[in-house]
């Protein structure tokens, strides 16, 4: 009977705790990161009689967590990818609104002031169509300006996600390094696994991964480790180790990601993945800083087309044509780690090789270093010594320094960083538009062959010679001189060059020909520069003399709208495959309510059963003492 009274209450025990795991799982059913717990029974050490063995009952060897390490770990890393994807959707989708609306988006932009120059081609003296040309114009630069505002205002706001996902991990990184201290200590002192405590480090876990790809292991003490980027440590064990949001060390305004290192904080940003900060970082190194240099070369471009071409024309006062657009000259930043006082400066010296991107320089004390900034891949090709006598020039760009470097001194050149912004209307009277071409040639009157000249096209308007006369005139049917020197002789249909103007002389002249160059005075209804200066939408100035205008904002409004759609989709495929995720791990260790209904009534009847086995045993027990009372 004692045997069957231990057994029972054994039992009774057991079965009880058993109860309260399964009431335990049912109570947390709703409690996101809850694991469901399972209680493991085992036989008690029977008892040995002689040569037979009575059993002792039933014990609770644990109450377990039922969890997978691969499904949790794979939760993890969809957390972190959804996260990335989807905080790059949002910011790319700003991006897409503000470039790609058809009524304020650049290209309409573009389109109202190519189709206002258009309006002064078709009558060339109007004062009215000239104003509205310069308002266009000036509405063109406003929306330049409008537009690179709006991307600073997506700067600064990457700038607040990244301060804010920075503290966010700290505070997780923190709680992780507490919880990874509790289930030490009740390691250490009482030898079990606290379910609960796990399963809220595991919650934080995935929290973190929510703001910033983490890799964890685990040690054998019970506690994680977390590590970020390229192996940087965030907790190791009960320690953390803190993240910082630091300015940039060129520009003070742009937020980096460092670690406490050695006494001292490294910059991590470039390789931090995954998670929200992972995608604000993304986007703003690649998207948004490719946006930027690519609105600012097409601004370039606008300005360096308009002011050549009106250069090459004259006004309504007779005057040579002045630029239409100002625009400022490249970016370049010093580091504020630099020694020495060194400033560099910048110029455009071939719009068609400038391609946007921004170079790294770096100076050891012997040689300077170039690099680009965005992958760190060292650039070749780049010529000079970087004096103002001889500037370094690489794709397009002039940059020298006003004074020696010294070691460790770094730039950044970012070429058409601030044009965008920088873009004004140089011109503010309308009588200065420089409709007329600078130049004209005529035959002489007194011309006896079926020789002919065209009109001039001004190929250098910076010539000082450009208005000077040129008389031409034949000394034979096969040879001519030019303001009375020289003796050149006569290819019919060859372009000619004199003075920044191009022509072709053609047909048969004889000898005493003449055919006269000079400036256009009086050229109230000449057209012929504006007709150029709304040509010049489809001009290739780009890559090479490959790409117009109007090619590179279509390039740039489309690369955009596909950069937004990738990661739209990216982030329906990451959305899924979370919730796939997350479904697999729910029905591992998620709690079936129908499962612990079943496990509460199969429990409650062992529990009575157990209580029934006590209360024979209990009665045998009297029956035993009524027999010897």
């Amino acid at each position: 009977m004692g045997d069957m009274l231990g057994n029972a209450l054994s039992a009774l025990v057991s079965y009880q705790r058993a109860l309260a795991t399964t009431s335990h799982n049912i109570a947390n059913a709703d409690n996101e990161g809850y694991s469901r717990q399972r209680v493991d029974f085992a036989t008690r050490v029977p008892q040995q009689l002689g040569n037979t063995t009575i059993g002792s009952g039933v014990k609770v060897s644990s109450v377990s967590r039922v969890y997978d390490n691969f499904t949790a770990g794979q939760l993890r890393s969809a957390q972190a990818a959804f996260s990335a994807v989807n905080n790059s959707y949002q910011l790319a989708s700003q991006l897409d609104n503000a470039l790609a609306d058809p009524n304020l988006g650049l290209g309409a932009s573009l389109s109202r002031y190519y189709n206002s120059i258009q309006g002064v081609a078709d009558d060339p003296s109007s004062i009215s169509s000239r104003q509205l040309m310069l308002a266009e114009a000036q509405g063109l630069g406003d929306r330049f300006a409008d537009l690179s505002a709006q991307l600073d205002s997506l700067g600064r706001e990457v700038n607040v996600r990244i301060s804010t996902s920075v503290s966010d991990i700290n505070d997780l990184a923190t709680q992780i390094a507490d919880i990874n201290l509790l289930i030490s200590e009740s390691r250490g002192k009482f030898g079990t696994t606290p379910n609960d405590l796990l399963d809220q480090r595991d919650q934080a876990l995935l929290s973190l991964n929510e703001l910033i790809g983490i890799k964890s292991v685990e040690q054998n003490d019970g506690t994680v480790s977390v590590f970020v980027g390229n192996g940087e440590a965030l907790v190791l064990g009960e320690r953390t180790i803190k993240m910082n949001a630091v300015s940039n060390v060129f520009e003070p305004g742009r937020i980096e990601v460092a670690m406490d290192m050695g006494g001292g904080q490294a910059v991590i940003s470039s390789s931090l993945s995954g998670g929200s900060l992972g995608g604000s970082l993304n986007f703003r190194d690649g998207l948004l800083n490719e946006t930027r240099n690519e609105l600012g070369r097409i601004s370039l471009a606008v300005a360096s087309s308009m002011n050549e071409q009106n250069r090459a024309g004259i006004d309504l006062r007779g005057n040579q044509g002045g630029d239409l657009f100002s625009v400022p000259d490249p970016v370049v930043h010093r580091s504020l780690n630099n020694t020495s006082a060194t400033q560099m400066t910048a110029q455009i010296s071939d719009l068609s090789q400038v391609t946007g991107n921004n170079v790294l320089m770096r100076f050891n004390g012997t040689n300077w270093s170039f690099f680009d900034e965005a992958n760190g891949a060292q650039l070749s090709g780049v010529t000079g010594t970087g004096s103002v006598a001889d500037p370094f020039e690489y794709k397009g760009v002039q940059f020298s320094l006003n004074g020696p470097a010294a070691a460790g001194d770094q730039f950044v050149l970012r070429p058409t960083e601030g044009a965008a912004a920088g873009l004004k209307l140089a011109l503010t009277d309308p009588a200065a538009i420089a409709a007329a071409a600078a130049t004209r040639s005529l035959s002489g009157s007194n011309n006896i062959g079926s020789g002919s000249i065209s009109q001039t096209n001004i190929v250098d308007s910076g010539n000082p010679n450009l208005l000077d006369n040129v008389d031409i005139e034949f000394l034979t049917a096969t040879t001519y001189q030019i303001n009375g020197s020289g003796s050149f002789s006569y290819t019919p249909g060859a372009e000619l060059n004199i003075n920044g103007n191009q022509f072709v002389l053609n047909g048969s002249p004889v000898a005493g020909d003449q055919f006269f160059i000079g400036a256009n005075t009086n050229a109230v209804g000449d057209n012929r520069n504006i007709l150029k200066l709304a040509g010049a939408e489809n001009l290739k100035l780009l890559n090479g003399g490959t790409v117009s205008v109007q090619d590179a904002v279509n390039g740039l409004v489309g690369d955009i709208a596909v950069a937004t759609r990738s990661a739209q989709i990216n982030k329906q495929s990451q959305e899924n495959l979370l919730s796939q995720t997350r479904a697999r791990y729910e029905s591992v260790s998620g709690v079936n309510l129908d499962e612990e209904a079943a496990n509460l009534l199969k429990f409650q009847q062992a529990y009575q059963a157990a209580a029934q086995a006590t209360s024979i045993a209990n009665d045998l027990f009297q029956n035993l003492m009524s027999a010897f009372r």
